[in-house]
């Protein structure tokens, strides 16, 4: 698990692995660092890792903005 946290634009996130996600236990720890920063108006927001190629996906999207773009 990872937390980031930027004080400037009121933000914090974690990051999750693939086996973090499925543990019980660390959805629980999280739940009181939710709380902290939605309680100092903080946005919070969790990443989970997930199992499909990275490299394919991020091609897609790359290729779907762009005829988006063109469209316009």
């Amino acid at each position: 698990m990872n937390i980031e946290i930027n004080d400037e634009f009121k933000f914090a996130g974690v990051w999750l692995t693939n086996q973090e996600k499925e543990d019980d236990r660390i959805r629980n720890e999280l739940l009181p660092i939710i709380r902290k920063f939605r309680d100092k108006k903080y946005r919070f927001v969790i990443y989970e890792s997930g199992k499909e190629s990275l490299v394919e996906l991020t091609g897609a999207l790359l290729s779907h903005n762009r005829n988006l773009a063109l469209k316009k």
